[in-house]
């Protein structure tokens, strides 16, 4: 028989009134979170279950559930524009990610796409974390002590242009403005047949990254992709997708490494 167990401090909560005022928290000693609609005292969630409820202050009903992977983006503090769940989910599966991988990603920024990979690679999987502005490694790494992953994490001040050293990774992950020029390190720390996957703004950086990809002669099965997303409105009797959408953010780039050429 499955038992919910009680909340404890130190638990993650998502805490959810609607789907404009929801939080992650972590429960602690006279903690309290506040709302437009009241504030909730953590002392009063302590012991309670996933699935239940309290009030704020001002009566206002508060559900606690179990924060889900694309629920870490209202947890981190951001410095930079973070990669939507849309495309973070898209750059997992191409990426092949799972317990116990080991995974390299250049160019953290405020770490959104670096805590999904961390909880999902496990404590057998590590995931270095190399960015050249120090900044962002520090706010990777806060955001990654709020939800218990820096253990599984090792945050580096590195140019991923530079060989690091590292060898038989399962994947490498870019989000850097020139991936074209990464291409000799990826190669050196990939596992032959393993994927590199690059988060692209522009068309004019996509063309540079896939050709410059050609001519290594050592990727096969390139692939370009960009995800929308759309979600409708449902009312009974007038069901319509909403008026704004996240739309174009961004496009990936995918490839597998060969040893030799083509």
């Amino acid at each position: 028989m499955f038992l919910n167990k009680a909340l404890e401090y130190g638990d993650l909560v998502l805490l959810y009134i609607d789907h404009k005022r929801k939080a992650i928290v972590k429960l602690v000693e006279r903690g309290v979170t506040g709302f437009d609609k009241g504030f909730v005292k953590h002392d009063d969630i302590v012991g309670k279950s996933f699935g239940e409820h309290v009030y704020t202050n001002r009566g206002h009903r508060v559900y606690l559930l179990e924060p889900l992977l694309m629920d870490y983006a209202t947890l981190i503090s951001r410095r930079t524009q973070i990669v939507y769940p849309k495309d973070a989910s898209l750059i997992i599966l191409l990426a092949n990610v799972k317990p116990g991988s080991r995974v390299l990603e250049a160019g953290v920024g405020s770490g959104h796409l670096t805590t999904i990979l961390a909880s999902i690679i496990g404590d057998n999987g590590r995931l270095y974390g190399f960015d050249i502005d120090k900044d962002c490694l520090e706010t990777t790494r806060s955001n990654l002590e709020k939800l218990n992953l820096h253990k599984r994490v090792e945050l580096k001040l590195h140019d991923i242009r530079i060989d690091p050293g590292l060898r038989d990774l399962d994947a490498v992950i870019l989000d850097i403005p020139d991936p074209w020029n990464a291409l000799e390190t990826v190669l050196s720390v990939l596992k032959p047949s393993h994927p590199l996957v690059a988060f692209q703004p522009t068309m004019n950086q996509v063309e540079k990254t896939v050709i410059a990809m050609r001519k290594t002669g050592c990727f096969v099965d390139i692939h370009v992709y960009e995800t929308l997303l759309r979600e409708l409105k449902v009312e009974e009797g007038a069901v319509r997708p909403y008026t704004t959408a996240i739309s174009h953010t961004g496009y990936i780039v995918f490839g597998r490494k060969i040893k030799g050429g083509v």
